[in-house]
């Protein structure tokens, strides 16, 4: 979690917010908000989808 969200913040400009946030049951995984225009989140899954293979 906390790898994910240093990559996405600090090189992807994405925020989530880690699960471990949300108790010991979160961890493993990320929460996002979807509250924003379609083309901001599409443009969101991409930057999340490079964090993630930034981590391989």
């Amino acid at each position: 979690d906390r790898k994910l969200q240093k990559v996405l913040i600090e090189q992807q400009k994405v925020a989530i917010m880690p699960g471990y946030t949300y108790g010991e049951e979160g961890n493993g995984f990320i929460r996002l908000n979807a509250g924003c225009p379609r083309s901001k989140l599409e443009q969101g899954v991409e930057r999340l989808i490079a964090g993630i293979h930034a981590l391989r």
